[in-house]
């Protein structure tokens, strides 16, 4: 589920799944089985495509989000298979293939990897945003505010399609059960505009819509485009957040980051494969910690737990503020412009107020209480962009944006792949491969339009 606020007050549709579930006719069946369905938007009855039907549709769209975008309980999503694969988290399961996404290697598609039900979630909700924001539109005209949201969750969705998964990405609006999408493939980079496409149509809409500001910023950004990423989220508020919402009611709405540490499958990372972020070391407080009582599952690596997702119910932020100020600054960087240091300072310097907002007190953990001294210049090009990158890092730890900004860091500032991601030795034995993106699934080779020579897991 998801809320907006400028830390205002909580979305009424925690529990609105469980309304769209008694409405859809399925049967005899009970509470926590109704939650469960897998895909409640398509499977309302005509009679919901009306006014009085529009907030059990928008609300199933909004929870088909939170399950694409960050998840539900134990599922490997997005938000997982991402924090997984760059240097945020590290295994402590026995899966192999979530042992293989940490280390880069990625199964041959016929065999499945984990990310494949990441891809099948996130294209379901995006087509799921595309269809009732259409119905919304049909309904009561772009004007409704629910427009704005879904056209801007579609183009979060296609976002994280693009940051994640090699090129060769088709955007169709296939029904259920069809082959995987039918639409034609798209690069990467035709992927961030057609992103932009949507966040455009809401700004249509509304043009104070911060949540399209700093979606089209992030798209327009991993294109390349800082000038024009600075300029869509200019007059971003930095108490602005966007949540996707997680609840305690049923495993569907549980926070996946949690959980799999709850379950011992995941731990925080620290200087993976000697280029990784020193998430724990660093005693950051923008990346507190605790330890797990036990090993994990596979008893033998410790878990580290992020203090960010501390219960099932704890929210990820999706868009917020912060995120905005770092478009801006790096931007500023990019032209020269020494302001980018007075930015990212800026941030510093609110640090306690800024967690809070957004994770929940903190205090109990004592990372929270050391300060961010301000930073200086360090001199060099290259340092300076190792430095935005690094507070990028620390700022939007485990909110899905780490693996975009380290292909970034290839594509955009020409370094090499060895430079940014995990290498060296794998804390399970064996080395890390050389992945730099996650495979497209078999099931879209049923695409008659796909084709699997274009899904290089090697490009960024």
């Amino acid at each position: 589920m998801n809320r907006s606020t400028n830390r205002g007050g909580r979305s009424t549709f925690k529990r609105v799944l469980l309304v769209l579930a008694i409405m859809v006719p399925l049967g005899a069946c009970d509470t926590e089985a109704l939650l469960e369905v897998d895909e409640p938007s398509f499977a309302t009855p005509a009679t919901l495509r009306n006014e009085a039907g529009l907030p059990t549709l928008y609300a199933g769209a909004i929870g088909d989000f939170q399950v694409g975008y960050s998840g539900a309980g134990l599922a490997d999503s997005y938000l997982a298979n991402v924090s997984l694969f760059s240097d945020e988290l590290k295994s402590s399961d026995t899966f192999t293939t979530r042992n293989a996404t940490d280390y880069r290697e990625s199964f041959p598609v016929v065999q499945g990897n984990t990310s494949d039900l990441a891809y099948e979630q996130l294209q379901y909700a995006r087509r799921s945003a595309a269809e009732i924001a259409a119905v919304v539109e049909e309904i009561m005209g772009t004007s409704d505010p629910r427009y704005v949201t879904l056209k801007s969750l579609e183009g979060f969705a296609i976002i994280a399609l693009a940051e994640a998964f090699c090129g060769a990405v088709p955007l169709g609006m296939a029904e259920q059960g069809a082959p995987a999408e039918l639409g034609t493939p798209l690069t990467t980079q035709q992927l961030f505009a057609e992103a932009v496409a949507r966040f455009d149509a809401a700004l249509a809409a509304d043009p104070n819509s911060n949540l399209a500001k700093v979606g089209k910023g992030r798209a327009l950004l991993n294109n390349g485009d800082y000038a024009g990423a600075a300029a869509a989220v200019a007059g971003v508020p930095l108490d602005f957040v966007y949540f996707v919402e997680h609840s305690s009611n049923s495993s569907r709405q549980y926070n996946p980051i949690f959980a799999l540490q709850d379950n011992r499958r995941y731990s925080m990372s620290d200087v993976e494969g000697q280029n990784g972020m020193d998430y724990v070391s660093a005693n950051d407080p923008r990346t507190p910690w605790y330890m797990h009582a036990q090993l994990g599952f596979d008893n033998t690596t410790p878990v580290v737990r992020s203090a960010r997702y501390r219960d099932y119910g704890a929210d990820v932020v999706l868009a917020d503020g912060i995120q905005a100020q770092l478009i801006r600054a790096e931007a500023a960087l990019r032209a020269g412009d020494a302001s980018w240091l007075t930015l990212l300072n800026e941030l510093r310097a609110q640090v306690g107020p800024l967690m809070t907002a957004r994770y929940g007190d903190l205090s109990a953990y004592p990372q929270s209480a050391n300060p961010l001294p301000p930073l200086t210049d360090p001199g060099t090009d290259a340092a300076r962009v190792d430095l935005l990158f690094r507070e990028r890092a620390f700022w939007l730890y485990l909110s899905g944006t780490r693996l975009g900004d380290m292909r970034r860091l290839i594509r955009q500032y020409g370094r090499a792949s060895e430079t940014v991601f995990p290498t060296g030795p794998w804390h399970k034995g064996g080395v890390y491969g050389t992945d730099v993106n996650l495979p497209i699934p078999f099931d879209e080779q049923q695409n008659k339009n796909y084709d699997p020579d274009l899904c290089d897991t090697k490009q960024a």
